[in-house]
């Protein structure tokens, strides 16, 4: 039975990158790491094997684990059949055996068995799961923390991968990157510390699967009783449903008692409902409590462009009934509360041109020239480079506006536009400082172009504007490659 959460697309616009970095760390452990674990199995048996363990410890490990397990005759002597090296690995594992040994007396009065079996521990513990494993009757804060970075298969590590990406991508975004990032690693210490409460064994616990089941009882918490989508898989039956998030909770606790209770199986069930009964607690009561915020506009679904977007429609229509009186103060407030906004500029750059309204267009052009990538601002750039070739367009006269568009005309690669506003810069009686490199960046475009004339023109004036300069002699050097 499967019965997963799917109530948001994925969005590659804000990705998920505590997620993705998650997926990436426990996949790089696994295949980095851990892929060195069969020659670290292969040292610890040979050490064991050397060491003349085996022989000295074969009967009583056959004996404890008779005893432990309630074998009969016939599993004894298969035991006691196995190959030397599988059953030299079995010794070598049972951490329980090991801690009755080493509480034996005749142990503890041999310190050449000691010093032997102390080698081979030595190499074994090596051994990731040994190394980095939880085993509750060893409590380690190294496993407590490094368990749920570890995988006993690839099958193993798919499994919460996919499980970890689909709850992780939507909990990031509601909750924030650092509040998610600390929940998942409290609901994988908390689902250790459960099983380390109610069942404390010898076996070392790997795995994320207590940590992605808290985030599974994350996605009930922040939820709540709101409905969702989810996806079901019941054997032959697939599909999706819609329901209270709070009535699956019940569902997937009672799915993990009763494996707990009835399977016959490796699942850590006690990790899992560790981690899926703290990933809920620790959501929905600090939410209820307001000690945790949650993007209530993900939740919900909401643009959170929206308002901008009706703020957006409302100019339309001013504009669209001609009120052009009211737009210039409600153009600047926009501006003011959403600034960089191009499908702002776009319609507020005509009513200021028009208007002839010199605060509406100086407050425009300065959010223009100041967009990160021009490039969207392409045809705006155009249109204002065409307008400024006007002369009753005074207010587009000015030198500073001049050399900002002469600059975003270059970026976008609008070189014979670019002319216009790098002529009315030369005819200035103190050329800008920066008009040397625009006039190169010019050039070369022009170059481009073919335009022999219009590099001919930029050399001139460069020649008996500033003879001494740099650019000047590049330039010089581009014309003669050009004439070849």
């Amino acid at each position: 039975m499967v019965i997963l959460p799917a109530e948001h697309p994925l969005d590659w616009k804000r990705p998920p990158v505590i997620t993705l970095l998650l997926v990436i760390l426990n996949t790089l452990i696994y295949l980095a790491y851990q892929g060195g674990d069969s020659e670290r199995t292969e040292v610890a048996t040979r050490l064991y094997l050397d060491g003349g363990l085996l022989n000295r410890e074969r009967a009583l490990f056959i004996e404890s684990l008779a005893q432990r397990h309630e074998l009969d005759a016939d599993e004894r002597h298969g035991i006691d059949a196995a190959r030397r090296q599988d059953l030299a690995g079995y010794v070598l594992r049972d951490l329980e055996f090991e801690d009755q040994l080493h509480r034996s007396a005749a142990y503890q009065a041999d310190p050449a068995w000691q010093k032997a079996r102390a080698s081979a521990e030595a190499a074994r513990d090596r051994i990731s799961s040994y190394r980095f494993g939880f085993v509750p009757k060893r409590f380690t804060v190294e496993g407590l923390f490094g368990a749920m970075f570890l995988h006993g298969s690839f099958d193993h590590l798919l499994g919460n991968m996919i499980f970890l990406f689909i709850c992780g991508f939507a909990l990031e975004r509601a909750l924030g990157r650092t509040a998610y990032l600390a929940l998942y690693i409290t609901s994988g210490l908390a689902s250790h510390l459960l099983w380390w409460a109610l069942d404390p064994g010898w076996v070392p616990g790997i795995g994320a699967s207590g940590a992605v089941a808290g985030l599974m009882g994350m996605y009930i918490g922040v939820y709540g009783l709101r409905k969702i989508n989810f996806f079901y898989w019941l054997g032959p039956l697939i599909g999706y449903f819609k329901a209270p998030a709070l009535w699956i909770l019940p569902i997937w606790m009672g799915k993990e008692l009763y494996g707990l209770l009835l399977a016959n199986d490796h699942v850590n069930y006690y990790a899992h409902l560790g981690g899926l009964g703290f990933g809920f607690l620790g959501t929905w009561l600090p939410r209820r409590l307001g000690g945790l915020k949650v993007d209530e506009q993900y939740l919900a679904k909401e643009d959170p462009d929206a308002p901008f977007k009706r703020e957006l429609a409302a100019l339309d229509q001013l504009i669209g009934r001609f009120a052009l009186d009211q737009v210039p103060a409600r153009g600047l407030d926009l501006l003011s509360r959403y600034p960089g906004r191009l499908e702002l500029l776009e319609r507020l750059y005509p009513v200021a041109r028009t208007r002839n309204d010199a605060p509406l267009m100086s407050a425009v052009l300065k959010q223009l020239f100041a967009l990160p990538n021009p490039n969207l601002a392409h045809s705006l750039l155009c249109r204002l480079a065409d307008d400024a070739g006007d002369a009753q367009n005074r207010l587009l006269q000015h030198p500073a506006i001049q050399l900002h568009l002469l600059q975003g005309l270059l970026k976008v690669g609008e070189g014979p536009r670019a002319l216009a506003p790098w002529r009315a810069l030369g005819r200035a009686a103190t050329p800008p400082a920066q008009l040397p490199g625009l006039t190169l960046m010019l050039a070369k475009q022009l170059g481009q172009r073919r335009d022999l004339r219009g590099v001919a023109e930029l050399a001139s004036f460069m020649r008996k504007a500033f003879p001494e300069a740099e650019q000047t002699h590049q330039l010089g050097l581009y014309q003669q490659h050009l004439a070849r």
